[in-house]
């Protein structure tokens, strides 16, 4: 037979009797359908009941640089393993690894992870039904008649409870979503502190280094200078000029005290680093501990060419990001919250007023099920203040999300072009501590030879501990900012978001 066309009027003999209850049943589910989305659905205006959008970082803070603008020369295309390799230390990895394992505040920040993944446990209960098995036992006593007959009743209840509310707009799904999304941001503020910390244990350790090269040096110069005093001492036993060597006299001693001091303050500035360093180890801060024999140098240059997209997998751009993408999930839910609620409820259990054991009889069962659907009518305004509410938060976290972008553009931006100024500086501190010792050594032989007095000869040394303590100054900058372009950047410089070793160096 012929089957009937979809845009046919005509119907055919077997279905003529029947087209009249179709129709009705067609009609009732057409009102039902004109109901939900006419009567319920335009109560919330500007509300999707589609999947809450995700935010686009290109959106919110333009697009991405193709190349970082301030990258110096470079080679293109050397092989790294990871930015702690950079260094050439495996005492410095070993520092890493042991802060990582024993630190206290990276302690907190991964059970501050393991919560956030139990809240999203608990926020995705309520998607599954509610079950409840409760007993109850009661046994009472009276006195009726004149008599005072006693009179005693046995009451014994066993129930199971059923409660499950179908989750029909997704509300109760945007919240757990909303969940995972702040598990993400907990894990990405771990994976933030666990570079920050790496980064401040060898920072630390480059402080202790550098500390002890300045005292090294100090005491150097301390020699060179109490030597002076001794021929200085000499000349005034011998009686030559004395007048004029008391002046010398005083003058080399105030550089030895200078000398004293600066060793003093060094020695201060390696005594707290130290502990420092062994409290980022998890370590009582006792001072003893031994970080590395000397300064270690930078393996390799920064290549040319940096893309842009190494700064997407930033620990603290991904917080932030999921961040906003829980506040689009929770306005999403806000909206939902006005629409109808169904729940389903279900009851079974046995009573007996005679002995426990009946409790256990089938033939004592009863059993209940039932559904309501409820919409809010009037709560007050409470409702869509609730919407208004998590919209001013999602703007607050959008601006916070967009804030954090350009800090960290800022941050790799300066880094990058740090890395080339104290390269240079270092060069011009370089050449000024070769001819301030050329000048020391060719001051300290015209003084021997009285043709200079001692104040050039001081100045020589004086300019030449100024130099080289201000070029171990500019290495120890050039070493801590090459650490500031690793944590800028969120490691080092092959890690590629979305590719093979896209994740953050551990």
């Amino acid at each position: 037979m012929r089957p009937l066309h979809p845009l046919s009027t005509e119907p055919s003999s077997e279905s003529s009797a029947k087209a009249p209850e179709r129709c009705r049943c067609r009609r009732r589910r057409n009102l039902l359908g004109i109901f939900a989305a006419g009567v319920f659905v335009p109560l919330l205006p500007g509300c999707s009941l589609f999947d809450p959008p995700k935010i686009d970082p290109a959106a919110v803070v333009g697009e991405l640089p193709g190349r970082w603008t301030a990258v110096g020369g470079g080679i293109p295309g050397e092989a790294v393993t990871g930015w702690l390799d950079d260094f050439g230390s495996p005492r410095l990895r070993d520092l890493v690894e042991e802060a990582v394992g024993e630190n206290y505040d990276l302690a907190s920040a991964r059970a501050r992870v393991a919560q956030a993944r139990e809240r999203a446990v608990i926020a995705g209960a309520d998607r599954l039904p509610t079950a409840d098995l409760s007993e109850q036992v009661n046994r009472s006593q009276n006195l009726r008649g004149a008599a005072f007959q006693t009179v005693r009743a046995n009451n014994f209840n066993l129930s199971f409870d059923m409660a499950w509310e179908v989750d029909l707009w997704g509300r109760v799904k945007d919240l757990r979503d909303a969940e995972l999304d702040r598990v993400a941001n907990e894990s990405n503020l771990y994976e933030a502190s666990r570079l920050s910390l790496a980064a401040n244990v060898v920072k630390t350790a480059f402080e202790i280094i550098e500390g002890r090269e300045q005292i090294a040096l100090s005491r150097r110069t301390l020699a060179s200078l109490r030597t002076n005093l001794k021929i200085l001492d000499a000349k005034l036993e011998a009686g030559d000029a004395a007048d004029r060597v008391a002046l010398e006299i005083s003058l080399s001693r105030a550089d030895i005290a200078r000398a004293e001091s600066a060793v003093l303050g060094y020695q201060r500035q390696v005594d707290g680093a130290k502990r420092v360093l062994e409290s980022l180890l998890g370590r009582f801060p006792a001072g003893t501990i031994e970080s590395l024999s000397r300064l270690p140098r930078i393996t390799r240059e920064v290549p040319a060419g940096l893309p842009g997209e190494l700064l997407l997998r930033r620990p603290d751009l991904l917080a932030a990001e999921a961040t906003v993408d829980a506040a689009l999930k929770e306005v999403s839910a806000s909206r939902k919250a006005l629409l109808p609620a169904f729940r389903i409820t279900g009851q079974a259990g046995t009573a007996s007023t005679d002995d426990f054991v009946d409790l256990f009889n089938i033939q004592n069962l009863v059993w209940g099920i039932g559904q309501n659907l409820t919409r809010p009518l009037y709560q007050g305004g409470r409702l869509r203040a609730n919407i208004r509410l998590d919209e001013h938060e999602r703007d607050e976290l959008v601006a916070r999300y967009a804030e954090t972008a350009l800090t960290a553009f800022r941050e790799v931006e300066t880094a990058l072009s740090a890395e080339w100024y104290l390269k240079s500086q270092a060069a011009a501190l370089s050449r000024a501590v070769t001819e301030s010792r050329r000048a020391e050594t060719l001051s300290l032989d015209e003084y021997e030879q009285g043709l200079v007095d001692i104040i050039t000869l001081l100045e020589s040394q004086r300019r030449a501990f100024d130099a080289e303590s201000a070029l171990l100054t500019i290495r120890l900058t050039l070493m801590t900012n090459r650490v500031d372009l690793y944590l800028a950047l969120g490691g080092d410089f092959d890690h590629v978001p979305g590719g093979s070793d896209g994740e953050p160096v551990r």
